[in-house]
């Protein structure tokens, strides 16, 4: 791709109106999540959205989402909270569909301020601007592994 086909955030970028929208999105996941709103988190995806989960899980549709995590939420997931990520990049392939990653993330549980190592993941999303604004149409989640040595 040329030009600006892929355009990458940066911090000193990242006041663009679609930036900022897309970074306030990540954040209401977040506070839902913290909140244990299940239908707050899925509100951040579109109705037809694919979710896949750290473990493999795959959850498809908002209304499934909503139940999927309200389950998780009131049960083995209650109380936690989701890190910052210690890197996100941002990625508009076309002017509406955005590519956004968080790397270095973990479920902090019991007031837990530092992740383990071994808890870290990487998530990918695709978002889409709608009528509404942007949402997630796609969530990968997968378990950050250090290969080598």
């Amino acid at each position: 791709m040329t030009g600006n086909a892929v355009r990458a955030a940066t911090e000193t970028d990242a006041g663009s109106v679609d930036e900022r929208a897309l970074r306030e999105l990540l954040t209401a996941q977040c506070a839902a999540w913290a909140a244990g709103d299940g239908s707050a988190f899925a509100a951040t995806f579109t109705d037809d959205a694919d979710f896949v989960s750290v473990i493999g899980e795959f959850i498809q549709g908002r209304r499934e989402l909503a139940s999927v995590m309200q389950e998780g939420f009131d049960g083995f997931m209650r109380g936690t909270r989701l890190s910052e990520p210690e890197r996100i990049t941002l990625r508009f392939p076309t002017p509406d569909t955005a590519v956004l990653v968080t790397y270095g993330v973990c479920v902090l549980r019991d007031g837990a301020q530092v992740c383990r190592p071994e808890d870290l993941s990487v998530q990918t999303r695709t978002a889409v601007r709608t009528a509404d604004g942007w949402l997630f149409t796609t969530f990968q989640n997968t378990r950050i592994v250090k290969m080598g040595g």
